[in-house]
This record gives C-alpha cells, sequence and structure tokens, in this order.
C-alpha cells in the first residue's frame, strides 16, 4: 500500500500546483474557467478510476 500512498500524494501535488500555476495567470475568462474545472474533474474521476483498478489488482495479487 505504500505505493498507494506515493501516487495519493503525487495526485495532490499536481493539483496543487495546477492552482499555484492558475493562480499566477489571473483571472481567466469564464469560458476558460468552466475548461479548466471540467477538465480538473475528468482528472479527479480518473484517478479515482485509476485508484479502483488498483484495488482490484491488488485483490488479484498482479
Amino acid at each position: 500500500m505504500e505505493h498507494t500512498k506515493r501516487w495519493e500524494e503525487l495526485n495532490k501535488e499536481a493539483l496543487e500546483k495546477l492552482d499555484e500555476y492558475m493562480k499566477s495567470k489571473g483571472t481567466a475568462a469564464n469560458d476558460h474557467h468552466e475548461k479548466i474545472s471540467s477538465a480538473k474533474d475528468k482528472w479527479q474521476a480518473a484517478w479515482n478510476e485509476f485508484l479502483e483498478t488498483l484495488v482490484v489488482l491488488e485483490k488479484l495479487e498482479i
């Protein structure tokens, strides 16, 4: 499970860096803000699916 913790740390770090980057660039137009939020939501959904896959693989001992 140590590897899972590391992946969670990497995901958290990526999201924090995205937030820092967005703050450094200033305010985005509403259209851009919606696209960024949508992409961030897709990232989280993919991340959750990835973690679910890891759980299944661990149960199968692969």
